[in-house]
């Protein structure tokens, strides 16, 4: 695997491109000089070395046609594309024909990358892979162009190019952090002021581990489920008592994203462009913590202009939901649209620990 660095301007031509490099424009440049001396001076050598240089430039062009003809492509990317981290991207050159196909070149290019390689031989119905490492600068939609084959075999003088891919938008995810999982949460329950979840749920309901010891009594309440009552305790002290258990600690966790900008960043923001990059990582890097290790609740809640709330179990795709939702959100003029807390509260959501991730 070679790479090559040469770049020629091909114009388009029906569905494949002809590119005449400099020896093939200074090949016919000879030629149209030998021919108009030779039409003018009537020196037939001229004129057949003239003819001589032509035929070989046409039959060049045909045979690098017949070079392209029948190769097929397929490129490949890791599942998960981060920004600012090396992602492999794999291109398989195939030839199903029955003849052998020489001088190719393969230029894999995009806004951010650029690659090219060279084959000197394909085999008859064989295959060749390459692999290779890109790092993709930023977070969003990221165009990867089209995949592109060239040949100018056999003497180089013109190269013809054919599409092999089209072009593909991919979506890259924000650039990830290093979260340490046990240190963050004891961070996060030896605040001073811890955070209250009971707002955010409907009500304290017994976990299946605690069921066998409660935390105390208390008089029973019109929403209570009869289940709760303590019928000893009851009978008395002549009124209905209810058990009241002590949620499980778990590691729920409801992340509240405000993605505005503070009235002091100015009209446009410039200043707090790149902080808000890492307000975005590290929910990305949080989430993607998060959702390593299996079913636990992560509620992601975002104050923009239409409030959204992500709300599902851990795993691959609970992930996958919010980082994508993350690689496309963009920072928007304040303050935060406190709708997003209504919808919270109309949700049934768990004890859980509530960060605010936020400029």
């Amino acid at each position: 695997m070679n790479d090559c660095k040469r770049r020629k301007r091909p114009f388009l031509l029906g569905p494949s491109f002809i590119g005449l490099p400099a020896e093939g424009g200074y090949c016919l440049l000879v030629a149209l000089g030998l021919l108009s001396i030779g039409l003018h001076r009537r020196i037939n050598l001229l004129l057949l070395l003239g003819d001589v240089l032509v035929v070989i430039t046409v039959l060049n062009l045909v045979a690098a046609g017949r070079s392209l003809r029948g190769v097929q492509a397929r490129r490949r990317f890791d599942e998960w594309l981060f920004a600012g981290t090396p992602c492999r991207v794999e291109v398989q050159l195939s030839n199903p024909s029955r003849n052998a196909r020489l001088e190719l070149r393969i230029y894999d290019e995009g806004l951010d990358h650029a690659a090219a390689w060279l084959i000197d031989y394909l085999p008859a119905q064989g295959s060749v892979t390459w692999r290779r490492q890109v790092v993709l600068p930023r977070r969003g939609r990221y165009t990867w162009g089209a995949l592109r084959a060239s040949s100018g075999y056999p003497f180089g003088l013109v190269e013809r190019r054919r599409l092999l891919t089209a072009e593909e938008t991919v979506t890259v995810l924000p650039c990830l952090g290093w979260l340490h999982r046990g240190r963050f949460l004891r961070y996060l329950r030896n605040l001073s002021v811890q955070p209250r979840p009971l707002s955010l749920r409907q009500k304290p309901r017994p976990s299946p581990g605690a069921q066998a010891e409660f935390h105390g009594l208390r008089s029973y309440r019109s929403s209570d489920s009869p289940r709760l009552i303590h019928w000893r305790t009851s009978a008395r002290r002549g009124e209905l008592m209810v058990r009241e258990f002590e949620d499980e600690p778990s590691d729920n966790l409801i992340l509240l994203l405000d993605p505005t900008l503070p009235t002091e960043a100015g009209p446009w923001g410039m200043s707090l462009r790149e902080p808000f990059e890492g307000l975005i990582s590290l929910t990305a890097s949080i989430c993607w913590e998060w959702c390593r290790r299996r079913d636990d609740r992560l509620v992601l809640a975002a104050a923009t202009a239409e409030p959204l709330v992500l709300d599902g179990v851990t795993g691959p795709e609970q992930a996958r939901r919010i980082l994508e939702y993350l690689a496309v959100l963009e920072c928007g003029p304040g303050p935060a649209d406190g709708a997003v807390i209504g919808r919270l509260q109309a949700r049934r959501l768990p004890a859980a620990l509530v960060v605010v991730v936020a400029l």
